[in-house]
C-alpha cells in the first residue's frame, strides 16, 4: 500500500504561510528566496571574529545584498526584564515571549536588551531579525513589522538556523474562525511553523537532501524533511520561487481558473482573492457551489468567507442555490462551519424557520463560538417565536454569571428588537439574581433604540 505524502501543516496554516511568503517575494525580490543557508557555525563566526555587533549587521547586509550603513544598534541591556540565564530574552522562565530587542524604522535603530555575550544565540537572532526588518521596511512590504512575516523572510532568505533553534512560541494563539488571518496576526513562528518554512527554504533551492538541515532541532528536523518530501514530491505550494512570477496582481479571471485547480492551497488561496462585479455567471456559481460542498475544510471555510465577502458588495452574488447550500452547512458535523454558515446567512438576512431552530439550539451549546453565532443570528431578526425566548434567557443569565459583556451586549440588543418592555422581562428574569440586574439595566440605557419596536412573533 503507498501513502500520499503530506505536509506537516494543515491545508490551512500551510496555504497562509505561501501566501505571506509569495507577498515577501514579491515585495523583495525572489532571487532572495535562492541565498545559501548559512549555517550556525558561519554566524557565530562572524561575530565571535571581532565581537562587534555593527560587523554582524555588515555581513547579513551583504549577504541580504542590502545596504545596512545607515542602521544603529543600541545596547540597553537593563532593560531586559530576565535574568535566568536560560536564553529566554526577557520572556517568563516558562519559555520565551519574544527575542530581547527591537527594530525602529523611524530611526533605523535596533535596540537590543542585553549584550550579546551574555546569550549569543538570542542576541544574533535579534539582530539578524533587526536587519531583515529593515529590508522588509525599505521595501515597504504592508505589517513588515509582525514578527510572524520577519520570521518567515530570515528563514526564506538563509538566515534561520539560528533562530530556528530557538523556542519562542509554546502554543499558538487561536481564533475560532481560522479565515481571519489578517484580523488575527501571529506571533513568531512555533516549531511546525518553523519546520515547514524551512521545508519551503529547501525546495526553493531544489535541495533534496539539506546538509544544514542537520544543524535544526529535531523536532523541527523531523517534520522540515516530512514537509519537503511533500513538497518535492507533489509541488503542491502556491508559492513557487523558482518561477519568479507575480501572481498577486493577477485577474479575476486568473483568481477562478486558479480556484478550480487541483492544489489545495492554490484554492484556498484563490477563493481568497475571489471577487465579482454582480451577478455571478453559470461557471462561476457552479464553482462556488462546489467549493460550499468540499469535503476539505480550509477549502469549506473559506468558501464561506468568499460569499459573504462578495454578496457584502454585490447581493446577488447570492443566489437561492447558494443559500441553500448555505442553510445546509449549519448543520455541518464541524462547529466551525455550523457557526461560520450561521452568521453568514444571518448578515445575508437569509434565516428561515430551520436556521431559526438551529441557531436556537446554539444557544445551549458548549462551545462558545456556537453560543455566539446562535446569540448573533437571533439579534438580528425583528421577531422570533416564543420559544425561542426562554432559551436566551439562560443564555442571558449564564453570561451575566460570567461577565462576558460581548454577550450581554449583543443580548440586551436582541431583546430591545424583540420586546416592548424589555425592563420588565430582565425585572421578572433577574428576581433571583438581584446582583446581576444592574448590569443587564445599565447595559439596557446604553443599547441604541431599535428603528422599530416589534412584539416578538409566533
Amino acid at each position: 500500500m503507498f501513502f500520499k505524502p503530506k505536509a506537516n501543516l494543515s491545508d490551512a496554516e500551510k496555504s497562509r504561510i505561501e501566501l505571506c511568503l509569495q507577498q515577501i517575494a514579491e515585495c523583495v525580490g525572489f532571487e532572495r528566496f535562492t541565498l545559501p543557508v548559512l549555517s550556525p557555525k558561519t554566524l557565530f563566526g562572524v561575530y565571535e571574529s571581532e565581537r562587534d555587533p555593527q560587523q554582524v549587521i555588515q555581513f547579513v547586509g551583504k549577504h541580504l545584498d542590502h545596504d545596512v550603513s545607515g542602521i544603529q544598534v543600541r545596547v540597553f541591556p537593563q532593560l531586559a526584564q530576565s535574568s535566568c540565564g536560560g536564553g529566554c530574552g526577557g520572556g517568563s522562565c516558562d519559555g520565551p515571549g519574544g527575542l530581547p530587542g527591537r527594530y525602529d524604522a523611524a530611526e533605523r535603530t535596533i535596540t537590543l536588551d542585553l549584550r550579546i555575550d551574555s546569550d549569543p544565540p538570542m542576541g544574533l537572532a535579534t539582530l539578524i531579525n533587526g536587519v531583515v526588518c529593515d529590508l522588509l521596511s525599505q521595501n515597504n512590504l504592508d505589517s513588515e513589522h509582525l514578527p510572524e512575516r520577519v520570521d518567515l523572510a530570515v528563514v526564506a532568505m538563509g538566515l534561520g538556523m539560528i533562530r530556528s533553534s530557538i523556542g519562542l512560541v509554546a502554543k499558538q494563539p487561536t481564533c475560532w474562525d481560522s479565515t481571519q488571518w489578517e484580523l488575527i496576526p501571529r506571533p513568531f513562528l512555533d516549531c511546525q511553523s518553523l519546520a515547514y518554512a524551512n521545508a519551503s527554504a529547501a525546495w526553493a533551492r531544489d535541495d533534496a537532501t539539506p546538509e544544514w538541515s542537520n544543524d535544526l532541532p529535531s523536532d523541527v528536523k523531523r517534520s522540515m524533511r516530512k514537509s519537503l518530501k511533500f513538497l518535492l514530491k507533489t509541488n503542491d505550494s502556491f508559492f513557487q520561487p523558482r518561477a519568479k512570477r507575480s501572481l498577486l496582481t493577477q485577474s479575476q479571471s486568473e483568481w477562478w481558473k486558479l480556484a478550480a485547480s487541483v492544489s489545495a492551497s492554490n484554492q484556498v488561496i484563490a477563493i481568497r482573492h475571489l471577487e465579482s462585479d454582480g451577478k455571478l455567471d453559470d461557471p462561476q456559481e457552479s464553482l462556488l457551489l462546489e467549493k460550499l460542498c468540499a469535503t476539505n475544510r480550509a477549502i469549506l471555510l473559506n468558501a464561506i468567507a468568499a460569499t459573504e465577502r462578495m454578496a457584502s458588495k454585490h447581493p446577488t452574488v447570492v443566489s437561492e442555490s447558494v443559500v441553500r447550500e448555505l442553510r445546509t452547512l449549519t448543520d455541518h458535523r464541524d462547529d466551525e462551519v455550523r457557526a461560520k454558515a450561521m452568521c453568514v446567512l444571518a448578515k445575508l438576512g437569509k434565516l428561515h424557520e430551520a436556521t431559526i431552530e438551529t441557531a436556537t439550539e446554539m444557544l445551549e451549546d458548549h462551545q462558545k463560538h456556537l453560543v455566539f453565532a446562535g446569540v448573533y443570528a437571533l439579534s438580528t431578526l425583528d421577531s422570533v417565536p416564543e420559544r425561542v425566548v426562554p432559551s436566551m434567557d439562560r443564555c442571558f443569565v449564564r453570561v451575566l454569571r460570567a461577565c462576558d459583556y460581548e454577550f450581554i451586549d449583543l443580548i440586551v440588543t436582541a431583546y430591545r428588537r424583540w420586546l416592548d418592555d424589555p425592563q420588565s422581562h430582565f425585572e421578572g428574569l433577574l428576581q433571583d439574581s438581584p446582583e446581576h440586574l444592574p448590569i443587564a439595566l445599565e447595559t439596557l440605557q446604553k443599547a441604541p433604540e431599535p428603528l422599530v419596536q416589534i412584539r416578538r412573533g409566533a
